[in-house]
């Protein structure tokens, strides 16, 4: 008897870990595809000011983007080189399928952090996000990118609002590098 229970017992177990292998891993959202404009190695250059009072100063940019987590998100390493300092900073792009919304989470090598929503339309993107300083101190934003029907190019724009006026952050072209072709 003992016997035929374990049979039983272990065929069970066998058929429950055989439906389990056969149910489908979750996909990602369709919405999610939008983030693939930033996925590849872009190169950006321009001109940024920190401050509304402080001079322009030439901005060397460099974006290295990936999917990851099974095409759930997008991680971006940035490189930030103006005024002769380098910055670096982190970047996790999303989607959050409750809010409809296209989200990100950043972080920098400075402390400050930001979260972000954007939104996708006719070859246009607009960001609208909050910096968070280590201090706690928070400055509103917004960033607008032309994007090339190639999805190759695009020159964009940010604006951050300081003493509830907008002043102009940085304005850039970028241009994404080319995959090599797969073997």
């Amino acid at each position: 008897m003992k016997r035929i229970a374990l049979s039983i017992g272990l065929m069970l177990l066998l058929c429950a870990v055989a439906l389990q292998a056969q149910t489908p891993a979750p996909k990602p959202k369709p919405e999610l595809k939008e983030w693939d404009l930033w996925a590849g190695d872009w190169t950006l250059v321009g001109t940024a000011k920190d401050t509304r009072e402080e001079p322009e100063y030439k901005l060397d940019w460099r974006m290295q983007g990936r999917w990851i987590l099974n095409g759930f998100s997008v991680e971006i390493l940035h490189t930030w080189k103006g005024k002769g300092a380098e910055s670096r900073s982190l970047e996790i792009l999303s989607y959050d399928p409750i809010k409809k919304v296209h989200t990100c989470y950043g972080f920098s090598d400075d402390g400050t952090t930001w979260i972000m929503t954007a939104t996708f339309k006719d070859g246009v993107s607009v960001e609208n996000g909050i910096d968070t300083s280590q201090d706690g101190k928070t400055i509103r934003w917004r960033n607008t990118w032309s994007v090339s029907p190639d999805r190759m190019s695009v020159s964009g724009k940010s604006e951050k609002e300081q003493d509830g006026t907008w002043w102009t952050a940085f304005t850039v072209k970028g241009t994404k590098a080319k995959s090599a072709p797969k073997k």
